[in-house]
């Protein structure tokens, strides 16, 4: 007889850049997890079926179900799977999983991402973030009302209620801080290499972004106070940081405690944010995509 704590699914984030695979107990625990680089842009040829192949060896119960969320299920990935409009629940995600012919004889399903539409019309989309909201509503929290953020390239700002995700505004903060770093003029400016975290640097990016004049006026400051030797080369990063974060959390309206979802050190900044802008904030477990799609798994009756 098969008990609560045996292997039952295989939960997999595949993103553009990255991979998670969760060998997930029958009740919702992990058993054990694996990661790696080659994300949906990395893998060889387009062969999913081989990398997930080569990722699984040696995990027990080659017949266990595998559920996917992420870019896997985008135009770039393995098959793509259509969004589903906000507002959903776990049953819509559930009963719109797409199945994947892989050869190996196991049951593979993707899960498809969210859109929505902002108030002048403008669509938004999420792929593989709806499965950390997911893990959120497995949680104590399932029958509470919600508001979430998502840092990382492209930061979420989520809404939920009544155990459905209602809403998202998505934010290119991640990105244009990469860029701006990375190919501009400020980034010639910063010293090459990890530098140690400078918190006064960013709480003072985040004071400025209250200041009059706008983000790009403001953004130009973390080129103008190095060369006045005003701000340390070192801080120029924290401090840039801290501007762009700044307007990306004012620029949402909040209602209660914030869940703070990543699994990187991004969740620490950000509820320094958070607190800097006086709104109470809290830092939420790294697994919960692998909770999130076991619900999904769950409501689907793919688990094993």
């Amino acid at each position: 007889m098969a008990r609560e704590t045996d292997p039952a699914l295989i939960a997999v984030d595949w993103g553009t850049s990255s991979l998670r695979l969760y060998l997930v107990a029958a009740d919702g625990s992990i058993l054990e997890t694996r990661e790696g680089a080659e994300g949906v842009m990395n893998v060889p040829a387009g062969d999913f079926a081989g990398t997930l192949t080569r990722w699984l060896a040696g995990w027990p119960a080659d017949a266990l179900p595998i559920l996917m969320c992420g870019m896997v299920g985008s135009r770039q990935g393995w098959r793509e799977v259509p969004y589903l409009d906000c507002p959903v629940a776990p049953a819509d995600l559930g009963r719109a999983l797409a199945a994947v012919e892989s050869g190996t004889g196991r049951g593979i399903w993707i899960m498809p991402g969210l859109r929505c539409r902002d108030d002048a019309g403008v669509p938004d989309v999420m792929r593989g973030e709806e499965a950390q909201l997911l893990g959120a509503l497995a949680g104590p929290d399932a029958g509470t009302e919600m508001d979430c953020c998502l840092p990382g390239t492209h930061s979420k700002h989520v809404r939920i209620s009544a155990g459905r995700i209602l809403s998202f505004s998505s934010h290119m903060t991640g990105e244009v801080f990469a860029l701006l770093t990375r190919q501009g003029i400020i980034g010639r400016l910063m010293p090459d290499g990890l530098v140690s975290p400078d918190a006064e640097a960013f709480a003072a990016g985040i004071r400025r972004s209250a200041a009059p004049g706008g983000l790009l006026h403001q953004i130009f400051g973390a080129r103008t106070l190095p060369l006045m030797e005003e701000l340390s080369p070192p801080a120029i990063g924290d401090y840039l940081s801290g501007i762009l974060i700044g307007h990306e959390l004012r620029a949402t309206r909040w209602h209660g405690e914030v869940r703070v979802m990543a699994g990187s050190e991004l969740v620490a900044r950000y509820v320094r944010a958070f607190e800097a802008l006086r709104i109470p904030a809290r830092a939420m477990p790294a697994d919960l995509s692998a909770r999130g799609l076991w619900l999904i798994a769950r409501q689907a009756g793919i688990l094993a």
